[in-house]
């Protein structure tokens, strides 16, 4: 073993005996309001440009636990969650946001680089490495910041996720709001769940439960998937508090099932056997609830890595929101895992 990975292995070890997965952090610090939706368990900022935290995937969870793969595994997505909260508590305890601010998500991404450590029942204990790739401050108050998080499982790096975000004060969040509106946008839990589309079967996408299904009215033709997206503003986890606009891993769900989906079409193994390798999300405006969503998802031709991928345009009103590239994986394609 190199000297720098042995450092970087004395590094984790450290890490992951300093921090406690005994009782989660504050709602408030990772902007939740349910407690059983909080995976964070602890946060320490090492120096300006490094963190940690630690997080525990739940065995059981009715969106992320609800899957058909074989074997089982822990959700991706649910990986990316716990990071997602470690970077809102980190702008607050590593950055000194106040809690008047909002974060706004320019891009993210999401690699599984060994999902053998997700294979595993019951809960899962993460060990996150955080560094800030690049911060920006106006009038010595931060506005933007890259981060990297490595996400390690038992000794073993299982993925990385890098977040680009933008850090508002209210009132400036609110004339963002207003960019795009002549009237100020509904709150989520004053509408109620559409119920006038046909989703698709939910194994065809991955799911046993109908309730965490977000596409409808599919049509499947030509490699490619055109659907309306179900904005599930009823859902437990997906709206776990209300929103004003589409949050990005409600759009990051769709593209997974449009992915599934194609899948499913006959070429491809079936979805039971997949799972993202590879999700990268570009947010380009709001995506606003009173107004549909199409999703228009394409297979792409095979790169060198010959990877099955997709990419995923959000259209609301003639314009694309966001544009998402998904890389299924099989359950038997396993990485070798990074040296820690």
């Amino acid at each position: 073993m190199s000297t720098q990975s042995l450092v970087k292995a004395a590094q984790t070890a450290e890490a992951a005996e300093v921090l406690s997965t005994q009782r989660t952090l504050s709602r408030r610090l990772v902007h939740r309001s349910a407690i059983s939706e909080v995976f964070l368990t602890d946060f320490q900022s090492v120096d300006e440009n490094t963190f940690r935290a630690a997080a525990q995937l739940p065995p059981r969870h009715f969106y992320y636990g609800d899957h058909t793969a074989h074997p089982a595994m822990h959700d991706p997505l649910a990986v990316f969650e716990s990071v997602r909260q470690m970077l809102l508590c980190a702008m607050h305890l590593q950055h000194d946001a106040s809690h008047d601010t909002k974060s706004i998500t320019a891009t993210a991404s999401l690699e599984i680089t060994d999902p053998e450590p997700l294979r595993v029942r019951g809960a899962l204990d993460l060990l996150l490495l955080g560094t800030v790739e690049l911060a920006k401050k106006y009038q010595d108050t931060i506005s933007r910041v890259v981060h990297r998080v490595r996400v390690v499982v038992g000794g073993r790096q299982v993925g990385v996720v890098t977040v680009d975000t933008a850090q508002r004060p209210d009132a400036v969040y609110e004339k963002l709001r207003m960019s795009h509106r002549a009237t100020p946008p509904p709150m989520s839990d004053t509408l109620p769940a559409r119920t006038d589309g046909v989703a698709p079967p939910p194994r065809l996408v991955g799911r046993e439960q109908a309730e965490n299904v977000v596409l409808e009215n599919a049509d499947v033709a030509d490699g490619a998937v055109r659907a309306r997206l179900r904005v599930p503003t009823t859902h437990p986890s997906m709206f776990e508090h209300a929103q004003d606009h589409l949050p990005g891993p409600v759009m990051m769900e769709a593209a997974r099932q449009a992915a599934l989906l194609l899948a499913a079409d006959g070429r491809d193994p079936s979805p039971a056997v997949c799972h993202p390798q590879y999700l990268a999300a570009e947010y380009l405006r709001f995506a606003e609830l009173d107004s549909d969503i199409t999703v228009v998802t394409r297979r792409l031709c095979d790169p060198v890595d010959g990877g099955r991928w997709t990419e995923t345009d959000f259209v609301q009103q003639d314009e694309t929101v966001a544009r998402m590239r998904v890389r299924l994986a099989e359950a038997h394609a396993t990485g070798a895992g990074d040296a820690l």
